[in-house]
């Protein structure tokens, strides 16, 4: 009986650092990341995040947004850096997240189209 205690009580401490260590950006994890919209300050949708972008040794250090355009230009994909970016509920769903940033759909156009190389898989 007492065992059974301990491992419900570390199970219990545990859970909560089990849950930091699978944030893998900006506190969200990988599949959680690549399901967001990307909004702006006013959380109007400006583009969906296609994949992420990391660095040699795995970590995330950007992400692939697809900018939404009217008809009939097609959407441009672009890699952001996680610098200025930063995860907010979603309206309606606290369980998701946004992506929210502080450049303007006009400034993010601006941006090269993201290589080829560079997206998901």
């Amino acid at each position: 009986m007492k065992y059974a205690l301990i491992c419900a009580v570390v199970a219990i401490c545990a859970a909560p650092s089990l849950a930091l260590a699978q944030a893998d950006a900006l506190g969200l994890t990988r599949g959680q990341l690549e399901d967001a919209d990307l909004v702006d300050l006013s959380g109007r949708e400006i583009g969906e995040v296609e994949g992420v972008v990391t660095d040699a040794d795995g970590r995330i250090i950007g992400l692939l947004v697809e900018l939404d355009q009217r008809d009939p230009t097609p959407d441009k994909l672009v890699q952001i850096p996680l610098d200025g970016l930063k995860a907010v509920p979603e309206p309606g769903d606290p369980r998701s997240f946004d992506i929210q940033t502080r450049q303007s759909a006009a400034e993010l156009m601006k941006l090269p189209p993201a290589s080829t190389t560079s997206r998901p898989r």
